[in-house]
């Protein structure tokens, strides 16, 4: 569940966060404008939306994988709201510093790939978006594994 919630939030804030009317800012620099669409840029339409992309896989996964009492719904909206902006903000992070991202001048927006009308906007060129994805993904499904697992055996000793 928490993967789906992580790649639901990052869509969700990718797909709905480029409409907002506020120019997004650079993850990594807050006081920096960016591009629409620039890897890295969060706004906070693109913030609300993850959160939303969370809370619904959170609901998913009560209506349809579980037969859930209210208090278990709520946990599993709280789990998805998590992992939703969590993993939202960790692949705009990466996006903004291993994954290269280009402006062309000529089509007036960003893109993957450098040309001779391109110029370098942010990040390195190191993980493809795709990579990613995976990663942030992965990295969240990780972590939803042993937060619970570290803190019982904090709270064991």
């Amino acid at each position: 569940m928490w993967c789906w919630a992580c790649c639901a939030g990052d869509t969700y804030a990718s797909e709905l966060g480029i409409l907002s009317k506020s120019p997004p800012r650079m993850v990594t620099k807050l006081w920096k404008v960016a591009q629409p669409g620039t890897n890295g840029g969060v706004s906070a339409l693109g913030a609300v939306a993850s959160a939303g992309g969370g809370i619904t896989m959170g609901l998913c996964h009560a209506a349809f994988l579980l037969p859930p009492s209210l208090r278990e719904a709520a946990a599993l909206m709280y789990v998805g709201l998590l992992a939703g902006v969590g993993g939202s903000l960790l692949d705009s992070l990466l996006g903004a510093t291993v994954q290269a991202s280009y402006y062309d001048e000529e089509r007036k927006r960003i893109v993957r790939k450098p040309t001779a009308t391109t110029r370098h906007v942010s990040g390195l060129p190191i993980l493809s978006n795709e990579m990613v994805n995976f990663v942030s993904t992965a990295l969240v499904a990780l972590a939803a594994y042993a937060a619970p697992r570290l803190l019982l055996l904090r709270f064991a000793t």
